[in-house]
């Protein structure tokens, strides 16, 4: 009886093998296929015509102000002069040099580049916005590492204030901004470079207002120069 069973059961699924075919067979019959095949899944596919989009194409038009990853959309971000992408200074230009690494050679650099230093008030404002949207959820607005994400249990979060953040270089905290540290992801890929350097500056003064220093913060606008 089991082998009567057994060889029923072959012959019955060499039947369906056959009924149903090998892939890359081919026929001029319809194929059947017992559960969706991915490879034939109902959906448009770019470049090629439609019949369900008024237009004829399948591929839709991006929503109005997308902008691909890596490109600058004037005014959106905090500029420098001249083609930004072009000359290395600002968007998100991946240069060897301080203004996009925070390095000087080996070790970091310390002080705001001078192209973004001398925009005084207008960089720390700048820094201040990007900071509340970027900065705060963690740190909290003042940077004692009491943002709304804490609340949710997340206990590593660090206050910007700290005496140990306070002896970082600028070109490290740069750093920090670009890849990230320990928990904290990085926000190169989604902050422009100048924006990174006005939240250093922002985080500066958060720090002498700690220490209640904010005048000295406001006026100081210190050269970059290399740090060990």
């Amino acid at each position: 009886m089991l082998k009567i069973s057994f060889g029923a059961l072959t012959i019955a699924g060499v039947l369906a093998l056959g009924f149903a075919g090998f892939r890359g067979a081919k026929t001029e019959l319809p194929h059947v296929e017992w559960f969706n095949d991915m490879a034939h899944q109902p959906k448009e596919q770019p470049q090629h015509k439609s019949t369900f989009f008024s237009d004829g194409r399948s591929a839709r038009q991006p929503v109005d102000g997308t902008v691909p990853i890596g490109f600058n959309l004037k005014g959106r971000y905090f500029q420098t002069e001249g083609n930004n992408l072009v000359s290395g200074h600002g968007g998100f230009a991946n240069q060897p040099d301080y203004f996009n690494t925070g390095r000087m050679g080996d070790v970091y650099g310390d002080g705001i580049p001078e192209v973004l230093a001398k925009r005084g008030a207008e960089l720390l404002s700048r820094g201040q916005e990007r900071y509340d949207i970027s900065c705060a959820i963690c740190h909290g607005k003042a940077g004692q590492g009491n943002g709304p994400v804490k609340a949710f249990g997340l206990m590593t979060i660090r206050a910007v204030t700290d005496e140990p953040l306070r002896a970082q270089p600028d070109g490290q905290i740069f750093n920090t901004i670009t890849h990230g540290k320990s928990t904290m992801g990085a926000y190169g890929p989604v902050i422009a470079v100048e924006d990174r350097w006005a939240i250093v500056a922002y985080v500066r003064v958060l720090q002498k207002v700690a220490e209640g220093k904010l005048a000295a913060a406001a006026a100081e606008t210190k050269p970059a120069e290399a740090k060990k």
